[in-house]
């Protein structure tokens, strides 16, 4: 049986590790500031992914907190765990992207049922619902409406045809 990388797991020194200069993923303040609250309240649940090079492979924003937060640098010292991968540059950003877009987006229609139970079934605050899931209360307000083309009124707006149909010199359409 091959041996996988979550075998050796080694904690590193942050500043040891280096930024590929390939990774198309971007992580917006509010995602970032999730991030790290989810860090700071669960520990770190993967490791970051290096090459033999040290350069990072997936984990990117994990090891910028490590640096950039002082809660998270504190917390652990300024070291990351690492999981070290033997693999070549095309590999590695083969895995970068696979690995980014692996991890999905949120469909809002799911959010709502989330968002729903967690009012409904589990009896969680408003508040802490924003909170833990990284939202405003307006966001978990219009998540938590039957319908977001009802909570936005779009009944009430007229809107212009957009489309018209155009005829061709034999006309047909």
């Amino acid at each position: 049986m091959k041996k996988d990388p979550i075998n050796d797991i080694e904690w590193r020194e942050a500043t040891e590790l280096k930024a590929n200069d390939y990774n198309p993923n971007m992580v917006f303040d509010q995602e970032l500031k999730l991030l790290e609250r989810s860090l700071l309240s669960t520990g770190w649940v993967q490791p970051i992914l290096i090459d033999k090079d040290d350069n990072i492979i997936d984990g990117f924003h994990r090891w910028r907190l490590s640096q950039d937060s002082p809660r998270v640098r504190d917390r652990w010292q300024g070291k990351v765990p690492t999981a070290k991968l033997n693999v070549v540059r095309h590999t590695a950003m083969f895995m970068t992207v696979r690995m980014n877009r692996a991890k999905g987006t949120h469909a809002a229609v799911r959010m709502r049922d989330m968002v729903r139970e967690l009012i409904d079934k589990h009896h969680c605050d408003r508040a802490e619902v924003a909170a833990q899931i990284g939202a405003t209360s307006d966001e978990v307000d219009l998540l938590y409406q039957a319908s977001i083309f009802k909570a936005k009124g779009l009944d009430n707006y007229r809107y212009s045809e957009a489309w018209q149909t155009v005829r061709d010199e034999k006309g047909t359409s």
